[in-house]
């Protein structure tokens, strides 16, 4: 029986050490994406679809003096 409880406590420590270390990759990949403010596929997404309302002529970009 102490076999069996050996190898259950192994099971779940590795488990635990798994799950920590994919929150410290994922923790650390947030981190540098806020950091260097990287764009999501879904923002690079919309921005290039304004990128290209631009180049159409669709959309003007903006400046302060056309405001005023």
């Amino acid at each position: 029986m102490l076999d069996r409880f050996g190898e259950a406590i192994s099971v779940v420590l590795g488990a635990l050490a798994l799950a920590y270390l994919v929150y410290e990759i994922d923790r650390r990949k947030r981190r540098l994406c806020d950091l260097f403010h990287v764009l999501g596929s879904e923002e690079a997404d919309i921005s290039g679809e304004l990128l290209s309302m631009v180049e159409s002529g669709e959309l003007q970009p903006y400046s302060r003096e056309a405001r005023a």
